[in-house]
């Protein structure tokens, strides 16, 4: 009887070769009993889901509302079915002596990578950003359009006082001209007095913002280049981890499993699969996450600022996980 496990008992010649006394036969019926259970579980499951599958086909036929309630039950007790499974067969695995691998224990220096690696958004916000910049460019460009609106505005009135030179006062030509003078005067004394102050003081302050913005850049732009190799390190790092684990056929941790399976999945979707488990394996070594059961530990609460790294992070790996559709 070997329910799908390699197991020594059942083998006759490992039997012939080393007589076990009584005191084990308990514990062979322990891991019997356990391994009648898995196939038990297993043959519930394939029963019940082909309920599902049966439910779903006649949807159509008979009453939607009733149908639809009669197939989520169904679907509740299969997820309960293929958890006891799961516990099940751990159960088995780890009495059959299957090394555990505690994905989680990754050393200092993995853990300073990941502390390095988590400055890059703190950093970021730092840099003035290309739109910041952009208008500081407008203010410094706005002088120089009000200084050239200042200089047409002197050109008009050189205008209007030569023809104010070459007329009459009774002519039509001077009347209009003298109405023009007011109006350019006024103008180019508000120009003067309020819109070039302030267009100079606003060029001024643009122009120290984008020396302090260089200055930040020159200090910061290395430090998030050391925190983008920690990321990528840390990922490789992680990856490996990952997959050393899974090539040594070891008892993944519980929130592993509920989290990813126990194996990725075949074709292409398999590397999204590992680059989402090292990145959910990298959140729970950055925020110091040792829940066994929940991958990325206990949501957020009531007061928390969801739009903080640790919960934007944690939103978009929860939709990484719903994406694989484990």
């Amino acid at each position: 009887m070997s329910h799908g496990y390699a197991t020594y008992g059942d083998d006759p010649e490992f039997t012939q070769e080393y007589d076990y006394p009584d005191a084990v036969d308990p514990t062979r019926r322990d891991l019997d009993e356990l391994f009648a259970a898995v196939d038990g579980l297993r043959a519930a499951d394939d029963r019940l889901g082909q309920d599902v599958a049966d439910l779903a086909e006649r949807l159509e036929s008979g009453d939607p509302h009733h149908q639809q309630d009669r197939l989520d039950l169904l679907g509740r007790q299969l997820e309960r079915l293929r958890q006891q499974v799961r516990v099940l067969e751990r159960a088995v695995r780890v009495s059959d002596g299957v090394p555990q691998a505690d994905l989680d224990d990754v050393g200092a220096e993995t853990r300073a990578l990941a502390a390095e690696a988590a400055r890059w958004d703190d950093l970021h916000k730092e840099l003035v950003t290309k739109e910041q910049r952009a208008r500081y460019a407008e203010e410094i460009a706005h002088l120089d359009s009000v200084r050239a609106a200042l200089a047409r505005c002197d050109a008009d009135l050189r205008d209007v006082i030569g023809v104010l030179a070459s007329t009459d006062r009774s002519s039509r030509a001077r009347g209009d001209a003298e109405s023009s003078l007011r109006a350019l005067s006024t103008r180019r004394r508000t120009m003067l007095d309020e819109e070039i102050p302030a267009a100079a003081a606003a060029a001024d302050q643009a122009r120290l913002a984008l020396r302090e913005a260089d200055a930040v850049e020159a200090r910061v732009v290395p430090q998030l280049e050391r925190a983008e190799r920690a990321w990528h390190d840390l990922q490789v790092r992680l990856r490996t981890r990952i997959t050393d684990a899974l090539g040594s056929n070891a008892l993944l941790p519980v929130w592993f499993g509920h989290a990813l399976g126990v194996a990725p999945p075949s074709g292409t979707s398999g590397d999204a699969w590992i680059r989402t488990a090292a990145s959910v394996l990298a959140y729970r070594v950055t925020f110091g996450v040792t829940d066994q059961a929940l991958p990325l530990g206990p949501p957020a609460g009531e007061d928390a600022d969801t739009t903080e790294r640790r919960w934007t992070w944690r939103a978009r790996l929860e939709s990484e996980l719903d994406d694989l559709a484990l």
